[in-house]
């Protein structure tokens, strides 16, 4: 393995935009075992981190982020800031799609008009800002200039949502985004089976010389956790990401298997459903007393044997103390558990009888709703936990909003702005089926938007906190970590010590066959 901040001059300079030497020609496959399949092609609309990983094997974005969670080079060489609403950013020399042609200043206007039509439905619209005008000032550069001043727009740009496409193609027909994938990224699809595989090969015009440094990308579809443990072993596969924090134990000894976590924004989450008006949970005094129940530090101890920690709306790896004071995470637990019960015997409801919903794919999520069903029974909850499949999972919570509650987790990005929106449902949209419109709120999140002093917005994110605190309609459980676990004897990997975008193999161009 080797950590992204002791990479070579290399691969430095190839970040750096400069034209950087081969190691070696392309050549070698490696495998990958994914853990599902994608959910949608368009990477413009689908939200799942399924969908995200393969999109970032053939889709490039004009920014990206360091381990720091700061942002770095994408396919913009540089970016520049001159006004609170006016940036610049020019296309990296060289930069074209699988088929040749070079990326141009029209593909990244028409990529931007494109996430911001409300036809395309992408949730990564609001995201964006309110973009007044995008303009090409030179050959490669193009200048945006917002409605008005919004934070988060650089870092924005730095998700695999906000990709460049080839809009030329696009439009003349020869390319549908909805059905097939065509990038400047590193790879490019060769054949997929759907639920099954996808072969992808070495993009012939990727922008930096000699890489990827793989000529093929085999990815079989395992979604079965033992099954890839068991490909992993015996080397049938080279690398693969587990969340379940057992995993070392689940592989035993083995030299040639080695781990590397990676820490991310991201965490473990419960949405409580507040539109369903035969749940439990349709009162809101109901869903104040099951976050009062809730015991983070218990999850964290029994779930992850300590190795994680108690997390909040706003991210704690971010270092902001915006939701730390909050009752539901400062008062003493049995006081808490106090509070619930006088909020259940408020609302009627002593012994509410509720059901949470969670995707058998992941069994991690499985055992934190043990712990949640045990913290929610010392209140008076009575919990049925049901585990269904992922596809039925995603219309149940999603779309139909037929659920109580559900866990999953969520993309804390590489700003604690961004993530905080997703509790505006109108800003949101994948949150609409279960997530309460509360105007205040939604005004308190589009002010923080465009608050640049960093003190400022922080006093902000405080109010925010406790409007959210008072919904009880999200709620942030622990941190999460991704592990990527390969075999060192089939391959070099690079990866970074952090990721802020789910964005687990951005350099998987210097994956290295041997």
């Amino acid at each position: 393995m080797t950590s992204r901040k002791l990479l070579g001059s290399v691969a430095a300079a190839a970040l750096m935009g400069l034209a950087a030497l081969p190691l070696h020609a392309q050549e070698g496959t490696l495998t990958w075992g994914k853990p599902a399949e994608i959910t949608g092609f368009d990477v413009h609309v689908a939200g799942t981190v399924a969908s995200w990983e393969m999109y970032q094997m053939v889709y490039e974005t004009l920014l990206s982020a360091d381990d720091e969670l700061g942002l770095q080079a994408g396919l913009a060489e540089s970016w520049e800031q001159t006004s609170d609403t006016t940036y610049t950013l020019t296309i990296r020399e060289g930069a074209a799609f699988s088929n040749g042609r070079a990326v141009t200043t029209d593909d990244v206007i028409g990529s931007f008009e494109r996430i911001k039509n409300p036809e395309t439905a992408s949730y990564w619209s609001h995201q964006l800002g309110d973009i007044a005008s995008i303009e090409a000032v030179g050959d490669r550069t193009v200048q945006v200039e917002l409605a008005k001043p919004h934070a988060t727009f650089l870092p924005a740009l730095a998700h695999i949502t906000a990709a460049i496409l080839p809009m030329k193609e696009l439009r003349e027909g020869s390319f549908d985004p909805t059905q097939e994938m065509m990038g400047s990224g590193p790879f490019m699809v060769e054949n997929h089976n759907q639920d099954e595989s996808w072969t992808l090969k070495a993009n012939p015009h990727y922008w930096r010389d000699g890489y990827p440094l793989a000529a093929t990308l085999e990815v079989p579809i395992i979604p079965d956790e033992s099954a890839r443990i068991a490909a992993i072993r015996d080397g049938r596969i080279d690398f693969t990401t587990f969340e379940n924090p057992d995993v070392q134990r689940m592989l035993g000894t083995n030299a040639q298997v080695e781990i590397q976590p990676q820490q991310t924004t991201n965490y473990y989450r419960l949405d409580v459903n507040a539109l369903k008006e035969d749940s439990a949970f349709f009162d809101k005094r109901v869903r104040q007393a099951m976050n009062l129940s809730l015991d983070r530090e218990a999850i964290n101890n029994f779930v992850f044997d300590g190795s994680s920690a108690v997390d909040y709306p706003v991210p704690a790896a971010f270092g902001k103390d915006a939701c730390r004071d909050l009752d539901t995470y400062a008062m003493p637990r049995d006081e808490r558990l106090e509070k619930a019960r006088g909020l259940l015997e408020e609302a009627g409801n002593t012994s509410p009888e509720v059901a949470l919903t969670i995707s058998s794919a992941n069994p991690v999520l499985g055992r934190i709703g043990q712990v949640v069903q045990q913290n929610l029974s010392e209140a008076g909850f009575e919990v049925e936990i049901n585990q269904v499949p992922t596809a039925e999972y995603l219309q149940k919570v999603f779309t139909d909003g037929d659920f109580d509650f559900s866990a999953s987790w969520l993309a804390g990005y590489t700003d604690p702005g961004m993530v905080i929106k997703w509790w505006d449902p109108n800003f949101a949209v994948w949150n609409l089926s279960f997530q309460q419109n509360v105007p205040e709120l939604s005004e308190a999140l589009k002010e923080v938007s465009s608050i640049a002093d960093e003190a400022v917005r922080d006093e902000k994110l405080v109010e925010i906190c406790e409007m959210i605190d008072d919904g009880a309609n999200l709620l942030a459980l622990v941190g999460k970590s991704d592990y990527v676990v390969y075999r060192n004897d089939q391959v070099e990997v690079v990866v970074a010590d952090r990721s802020g975008s789910a964005n687990t193999y951005q350099y998987i161009a210097e994956f290295d066959p041997k």
